[in-house]
């Protein structure tokens, strides 16, 4: 990958169902952050774990609507979790190989 799609990917959000929280790696995302003061790690499928650097919270759709997330800053690219997603917007979700479908009744 060229630079410029790694920067890319760092953008990217990823729509994730076996995440823990949700996690920005950008702090431009993210108000009311609240840095930790000792270390804390996530831990990935692979082994790998990344330092949290704090907790606080972000808005998507609306202005209304918050989550709390982890700031992971070293993670290449943001994930949301599918099960903050699905109760927040009383929706469910469906998987393809090419996107994800959230839809309600």
């Amino acid at each position: 990958m060229t630079a410029s799609e790694l920067d890319n990917l760092h953008d990217l959000w990823i729509v994730d169902s076996g995440a823990i929280n949700h996690m920005p790696n950008k702090l431009s995302n993210i108000f009311n952050l609240k840095q930790f003061t000792s270390s804390t790690f996530v831990l990935f499928v692979n082994g790998k774990g990344s330092l949290v650097k704090g907790k606080g919270k972000i808005k998507l759709i609306s202005e209304t609507i918050m989550f709390d997330v982890l700031y992971v800053p070293s993670f290449p690219f943001q994930l949301l979790l599918v099960i903050k997603l699905t109760f927040a917007f009383n929706c469910d979700v469906i998987f393809t190989h090419h996107k994800v479908i959230f839809y309600s009744y």
